[in-house]
C-alpha cells in the first residue's frame, strides 16, 4: 500500500504530461498546420508552434518537477525504504556531490520532447496533402488524357467512316456478295467505339473482334492482290486491356503502308499467361518516313501506356531497309 502512494505521484505525471503532449499533436494536426501553413501565414504558423512548444514544453517540466522533484544522480545517502537503492561503497563517484545523469537540462528535454510532437504532426498533415497533390495531378492527367482519345475518335472515325462507306457504295453497285458483311463489321465497329470503349477495361477478346473488324474494313480498300496477314495466337478469354489501345498502331499500319509493293505484310498478337505481343511489319510510303513515329494516334498510345501499365509494357518502332517494325508487349495483370 505504501509503494502504492510512492509511485502515484510518478503516474499523475506521466497521465498529465502526455495529455498534453496529444493536445498539442492532435490540435496542431487537424487545425494550425492546416490552418497556417500555407506561403502567406508561414511565419505566423512558426511563431505560434514556437510559443505553444514552449508553454506546453514549461508546463511539462514544472509538472515533472513538482510531482517526482528534480532528477539527481547518485550518492551516498542512506536509502529511504526497501524500494530505494543504494550503490555499494566502491561505486565510482562516491563521495562526490549529486549530479544530474544528463547531456543537457531536464527544462531543455522537456523543450525538445514538445518540439518532435509538434513536428511529427506537421509532417503528417504535408504528407497527407502531398498525397492528395499528387492524386488530383493524376486524376488531372488521366482527364486530359480521356478528353484526347474523345479528340482522336473524332478525328479518325470520319475519315476512317467516309472511306468504308465509299467501298461499300461500291461492293452495292457492284452487287458483291460483300456488301452486307461489310455493313455489319460498320455497325459492330461503331457500337464498339460509341459503347464498350467508355469503360476503363474490356475484354481482351472483344479487344481483339473489334481489331479483327477495323482490319477487314480496312483491306476493302486495298487492291486483291495486297497480301497482308492478320495473325492472333492464345488465350483471350478472361483476361482485360484498355479499351482502343490498338488501335493507333493498326491504323498507323494502314495509313503509312506501300501495300502495292510489299511482298507481305503481317499483324501478329499474341497471348501467352498474361502478356500480349503486337507486332506489325509492313513497307513504308516514302513521304511518310518521317510522320509515322509522331501524331495524336502514337502520343495517347504512349501516355496511356505510362498511366495504366506502368513498368509493364515495352514500346518499340524500328526501320531496317525499306520495311518498318512496331512491338508492344503488355503485362495485363
Amino acid at each position: 500500500m505504501e509503494a502504492y502512494f510512492s509511485e502515484a505521484p510518478i503516474i499523475t505525471s506521466l497521465v498529465l504530461r502526455n495529455i498534453l503532449l496529444m493536445i498539442l499533436f492532435y490540435t496542431n494536426l487537424f487545425y494550425f498546420t492546416p490552418k497556417l501553413f500555407a506561403p502567406k501565414s508561414q511565419a505566423t504558423f512558426f511563431f505560434v508552434m514556437g510559443l505553444l512548444i514552449v508553454i506546453v514544453g514549461s508546463l511539462n517540466y514544472y509538472i515533472h518537477e513538482i510531482l517526482n522533484g528534480p532528477f539527481e544522480g547518485f550518492s551516498m545517502r542512506p536509502p529511504k525504504g526497501p524500494g530505494d537503492f543504494r550503490p555499494p561503497p566502491d561505486f565510482p563517484g562516491n563521495g562526490r556531490p549529486p549530479r544530474r545523469l544528463m547531456l543537457a537540462s531536464p527544462y531543455f528535454s522537456s523543450l525538445l520532447i514538445t518540439a518532435l510532437v509538434a513536428t511529427a504532426s506537421t509532417l503528417l498533415v504535408l504528407w497527407d496533402d502531398w498525397i492528395k497533390a499528387k492524386e488530383d495531378e493524376q486524376e488531372r492527367t488521366l482527364q486530359k488524357v480521356a478528353a484526347e482519345l474523345s479528340m482522336l475518335k473524332l478525328q479518325i472515325s470520319p475519315h476512317f467512316l467516309f472511306n468504308t462507306l465509299n467501298n461499300i457504295r461500291w461492293l452495292v453497285r457492284s452487287k458483291s456478295e460483300n456488301a452486307e458483311p461489310a455493313l455489319v463489321k460498320l455497325a459492330q465497329l461503331l457500337r464498339y467505339i460509341l459503347y464498350e470503349a467508355d469503360s476503363n477495361f474490356v475484354s481482351l477478346d472483344k479487344e481483339i473482334v473489334h481489331l479483327h473488324d477495323y482490319v477487314s474494313l480496312q483491306k476493302m480498300r486495298l487492291e486483291e492482290n495486297s497480301k497482308i496477314n492478320f495473325n492472333v495466337e492464345g488465350d483471350m478469354l478472361n483476361k482485360r486491356i484498355v479499351p482502343l489501345l490498338l488501335i493507333p498502331l493498326v491504323e498507323n499500319f494502314f495509313k503509312h503502308g506501300d501495300f502495292a509493293k510489299a511482298d507481305q505484310s503481317l499483324i501478329d498478337v499474341k497471348v501467352h499467361e498474361s502478356r500480349l505481343t503486337l507486332k506489325t511489319i509492313n513497307k513504308t510510303l516514302a513521304s511518310d518516313k518521317e510522320a509515322i513515329d509522331s501524331g495524336i494516334g502514337i502520343d495517347n498510345l504512349r501516355k496511356r501506356l505510362e498511366l495504366h501499365y506502368p513498368g509493364n509494357h515495352h514500346f518499340k518502332q524500328w526501320e531496317e531497309g525499306d520495311n518498318y517494325f512496331v512491338t508492344l508487349e503488355i503485362n495485363l495483370n
